[in-house]
């Protein structure tokens, strides 16, 4: 690669960055271009497969689930499939994306990938090109509800409700506006009969204060380019998300979700945690062993019972 072409690499991964950031607007397009799609390749998708496996991880832990049809809606450059396919045995992937550029590099990574990914089949389009005539076991959006008006949203979530015969996933960026869509979507699909699989621990009102929000992280190992796309020199960077995910059957919910990162103290470990009772502090003592154990190794997100 030369000095041209890196130049332009972080240049768009720095306005794609931006975009994000700052909430793009619904009729703005994020990618393009090739060189943006290869921008956001190689900045943005380590962090959305990271961000969706950790999500998936919460969503079917303890469970014996099968998941075989895959739907992605607003697929980018397939971060969401390859998180599913080294998660789940998932043989028949479909995926929805408008722009071309995406799609014409997320077929170059499926080559090297497995089967299933390899005989994925890719669409072009948006949310309004969802059919309605196949079911999904496992429907998925991810970082794609920041690009939508209120409007649009509802839609677009309805319809892929519609179609999840298991579970729909929704993932979104760790901001307040991220969560207010989790949020929005979260009364919306209450409201229809869908239940809760995480990271929820009850079907409640949402606990949180006004002026905070539900936000989770993932630590996403950097490459060279990456350091490079990010202006960094550090060896990782922490992506914050947000998520929901909803089932059509009820399903047993975590006790207590942890909401921040432990406090480890000498004898003691303090965790924030999501309950059915709302916000609280609980603390584990060294005297408790497994129970100590366990809590050392957790962070921000994960379940605790």
């Amino acid at each position: 690669m030369n000095n041209e072409d890196l130049g332009s690499l972080i240049k768009n991964a720095e306005q794609i960055s931006e975009d994000y950031r700052n909430n793009i607007a619904s009729d703005k397009r994020v990618v393009k271009d090739e060189y943006q799609a290869k921008a956001y390749a190689a900045s943005r998708m380590p962090a959305t497969y990271q961000a969706v496996l950790d999500s998936l991880r919460y969503v079917f832990k303890n469970s014996d689930m099968t998941v075989k049809s895959l739907l992605d809606v607003g697929a980018g450059t397939g971060a969401v499939a390859f998180a599913c396919s080294d998660l789940l045995t998932v043989k028949e992937i479909t995926l929805i994306e408008r722009e071309e550029c995406m799609i014409s590099i997320g077929k170059k990574l499926f080559e090297y990938a497995g089967d299933s990914l390899s005989e994925a089949e890719w669409i072009k389009g948006t949310f309004e090109d969802i059919s309605t005539d196949c079911v999904y076991d496992l429907v998925t959006a991810s970082y794609v509800m920041n690009e939508l008006n209120d409007k649009e949203m509802e839609k677009a979530v309805l319809k892929m409700w519609e179609i999840t015969s298991k579970i729909l996933l929704i993932v979104e960026p760790g901001t307040p506006k991220g969560y207010k869509n989790i949020l929005t979507i979260r009364d919306m699909l209450l409201k229809k009969g869908a239940y809760i699989s995480a990271p929820c621990t009850h079907a409640d009102d949402c606990p949180m204060e006004k002026d905070d929000w539900c936000h989770f992280y993932n630590r996403v190992e950097r490459n060279k380019l990456h350091k490079q796309l990010k202006g960094g020199e550090a060896p990782f960077e922490d992506e914050k998300y947000s998520f929901i995910a909803f089932s059509r059957e009820e399903r047993q919910l975590s006790l207590y979700r942890i909401l921040r990162h432990p406090k480890i103290n000498k004898g003691h470990i303090i965790l924030t945690v999501c309950s059915k009772q709302g916000i609280k502090e609980i603390t584990v003592s060294k005297r408790e062993k497994e129970r100590y154990r366990d809590a050392k190794k957790l962070k921000a997100g994960d379940a605790f019972y």
